[in-house]
């Protein structure tokens, strides 16, 4: 057996690892050491990984192996956690502890991000290497430990030692081997090899059926340069397999930026990080100025370009207050503005006589808001591995399109739907589950990582938009904000609890338990048990079907214009929730004994940036005769409520008894 076996790929730089560590690890078994061994490269290129399944392989398999994120643990608690401390050491010090060295005795201890250490632990971990003893903070004797020490670091320590951030001494302790983990941009056709497994695993993770790369898809995973390398990977697939019911994967499924800012190769030491929708912005702003720069401001052109819908492009050209120089910015369809006495008064800061606050507008939306929160007993302090969980929990809410509102040591607060999205409830719902399932796989390695409790709630908002930024009205953040609280506290750990306003909006595609009638918050919460289903039908709560009559009867005439030999496609949009898979629902009742073949169709969120009309041709060529004339577009038909719209687009030709259901754009 080839040793790691357990990594994935073939390419020459893991060949190369795999060379090193057989003639590391060809040793006599009864070799009492084993020489320190440096892992080196990018943030998110499977080190971590590298690490232990060099424990496995090794003569320590038996022994424990022990994950130090130098990077996690606040520096404070640094040296605590890695020497252990005696009973009255420092204030809350009751009892005696062990520290991580110690931990891994007769083991293994990996070091990650080893570059980030404090210069006064430089100088203790030499000692403890060197020595192979430990002493306690508060102790006056050292202790024998037997542990073979693996690292890891993102960063060049060679170039640290020379600009003095790194002891040369340690440096040349922990590099006694150097293994350099290539990225994987650089790795060739393991992309492809790594995106399949990790499509299987996730199907697998969520028991939905296999699915397979197009060509397209394949090329697209070829050419993207994956700054977050393997991490980033395994996330995008995660998210297809969630946010698609389709056998094949194509490029466009995968959602793959056109552009992308590489990372920068060397971590700022200890500082805090940047909040992690602070650059998204700007990126965005700039491909959507190149793209228009390039197609001379052809709206249609830039949208193709861009890969999205032209009312989404619209949309954004409005948002970033983007204009063609000397040209007004191009027109978009117009927003809603609610009445004057409704919008909540912004709080404005001192200006100058006469300066007039321009581009400010309020909107409301319904947005789903995900609250996330780490688990630990009550007034103690986080576990070393809780920075590293919060990440997670990070990445996976920004992969399903969330955007954080609220990052605290202890968890997240992030929204859904700023932007219009027709699945944000859906989107948050996937999140919450790719969370929890990336804790049972963690947990597989090590039982002691932190639990993560999820809460979710919708609730309408009225959101500000001034220069590009939009902003939540601070009354509906307060309100909404107590209820997630509450839902938290009548969570158990690592459960998913939803909201009575949430219910509806899920229901439909996901299993959810009734669990407790709230307190503070109207209704009762939810625990959501189950993954998405598949399929069109309604969820098991379903109320009187009223004020709707009217499409009803305008649906039922056209299928009898249908039936005649008249051909119809309808199609139907509305604001999510409003009740357009009600409406068919009830459609469809009305069929029973007729004699009409009723064909369904579901599409994902990224049927918002198809065009329509593209589509209209689809249906036509697989529904209508060749002869059929060009579509007549007819007046929309009037909504009785809520903004819905029931218009007939294009009519005759059908050449039998059938009905296609077209359900795209939905809340254009």
């Amino acid at each position: 057996m080839r040793p790691l076996a357990e990594l994935i790929g073939d390419s020459p730089g893991l060949a190369a690892i795999r060379e090193q560590i057989g003639r590391l690890l060809q040793r006599p078994p009864d070799s009492r050491r084993l020489p320190a061994v440096l892992i080196q490269g990018e943030t998110g290129t499977g080190k971590g990984l590298l690490a232990r399944a060099i424990h496995r392989a090794s003569p320590r398999a038996a022994g424990p192996f022990v994950d130090v994120n130098c990077a996690a643990i606040p520096e404070t608690l640094l040296e605590s956690e890695m020497f252990g401390f005696e009973r009255g050491a420092f204030t809350d010090a009751r009892q005696a502890k062990a520290g991580l060295f110690q931990a891994a005795h007769r083991g293994t201890i990996f070091l990650d991000e080893v570059g980030l250490l404090p210069e006064g632990l430089q100088a203790k971990l030499l000692t403890v290497i060197e020595e192979h003893t430990v002493r306690r903070l508060g102790s006056t004797r050292s202790e024998p430990v037997d542990a073979w020490v693996l690292a890891a670091t993102s960063e060049d320590l060679l170039a640290a030692t020379r600009a003095r951030r790194f002891r040369e001494d340690l440096y040349h302790r922990l590099a006694v081997l150097t293994v350099r983990l290539p990225p994987l941009r650089e790795r060739g056709e393991d992309i492809l090899l790594l995106a399949e497994h990790f499509l299987g695993r996730a199907c697998t993770d969520y028991a939905l059926s296999p699915k397979s790369f197009t060509s397209d898809a394949r090329a697209a995973l070829l050419t993207y340069p994956w700054p977050g390398n393997i991490r980033e990977l395994a996330n995008v697939m995660e998210r297809v397999v969630l946010l698609t019911e389709v056998r094949s994967v194509t490029a466009a499924l995968l959602g793959l930026p056109t552009q992308v800012v590489p990372p920068p190769r060397e971590p700022e030491r200890r500082q805090e990080a940047a909040p992690p929708e602070e650059a998204a912005p700007d990126v965005q702003r700039q491909d959507l100025l190149e793209a228009l720069q390039q197609t001379n401001w052809n709206v249609s052109q830039a949208a193709a370009r861009l890969g999205i819908s032209r009312n989404t492009l619209r949309y954004r050209i409005e948002k970033y207050g983007l204009h063609r120089t000397g040209h007004p910015a191009p027109p978009g369809p117009r927003q809603a503005q609610p009445p004057a006495a409704a919008a909540p008064a912004a709080p404005v800061a001192p200006a100058a006589a006469g300066a007039v606050v321009a581009g400010l507008r309020w909107e409301p939306r319904p947005l789903t808001l995900l609250r996330a929160a780490l688990v630990a007993p009550e007034g103690e302090p986080l576990p070393p591995g809780a920075r590293r969980a919060l990440e997670v929990v990070v990445e996976k809410v920004r992969g399903f399109g969330g955007r954080v509102e609220e990052l605290t040591p202890r968890g997240i607060v992030a929204t859904f739907g700023v932007e219009p999205a027709e699945d944000a409830p859906s989107r948050a719902a996937h999140a919450a589950m790719a969370i929890q399932k990336a804790g049972e796989r963690a947990r597989r390695a090590d039982p002691n990582v932190v639990g993560v409790t999820v809460a979710i709630h919708t609730s309408q908002f009225m959101v500000g938009r001034l220069e590009g930024t939009a902003q939540l009205d601070q009354d509906g953040k307060r309100d909404a904000w107590a209820v997630l609280e509450e839902l938290l506290e009548r969570a158990g750990s690592d459960t998913i609890v939803v909201s009575d306003a949430t219910a509806p909006l899920l229901e439909r595609r996901f299993d959810l338990v009734p669990v407790v009638v709230l307190e503070r918050a109207p209704g009762r919460a939810y625990r959501l048990t189950g993954r998405e289903r598949t399929g069109l039908e309604l969820g098991r709560r379903m109320a009187r079907f009223v004020g709707r009559q009217h499409e009803l009867a305008l649906l039922r005439s056209q299928l009898a214009s249908a039936m005649r030999g008249d051909a119809q496609v309808v199609g139907i949009a509305g604001e999510p929730g409003i009740g357009k898979s009600r409406l068919l629902f009830e459609f469809r009742q009305g069929l029973v004994g007729e004699r009409v073949s009723y064909l369904e169709g579901h599409c994902v969120s990224y049927g918002t940036g198809i065009p329509y009309l593209p589509v209209l041709d689809i249906l036509r060529g697989a529904f209508l005769s060749s002869a059929f004339p060009s579509p007549v577009a007819l007046p929309p038909f009037q909504p009785s409520r809520g903004g819905d719209t029931l218009s007939r687009l294009m009519a005759r030709g059908f050449s039998d008894e059938a009905v296609a259901r077209g359900h795209f754009g939905a809340g254009v």
